[in-house]
């Protein structure tokens, strides 16, 4: 997925579902007022604070959802971890 910048501003370009399967099923455990929190507080590596994400894609690694997609400001790739249930 790519984001197009408009003077200066981000568009998002999001798929219809950006996650697997399993993924899925785990992200819809997760409460809604949780889900906004987790997106609003990703941390950006080139803009060096807490952002929101764009979510392009969501995969499960282990037990782990990995969350991926781009910074809101600068559009630099960004990664969130939400643990597994069984932490």
């Amino acid at each position: 997925m790519t984001i197009k910048t408009n003077k200066n501003k981000i568009v998002p370009i999001r798929p219809n579902d950006p996650f697997t399967e399993d993924a899925r099923k785990r992200w819809n455990k997760v409460p809604e007022w949780a889900q906004a929190k987790i997106l609003s507080n990703v941390f950006c590596g080139k803009c060096l604070k807490s952002v929101s994400v764009v979510l392009e894609r969501g995969k499960m690694h282990r037990d782990d959802l990995i969350l991926i997609g781009k910074c809101k400001i600068c559009g630099h790739e960004v990664r969130r971890l939400v643990e597994s249930e069984n932490v």
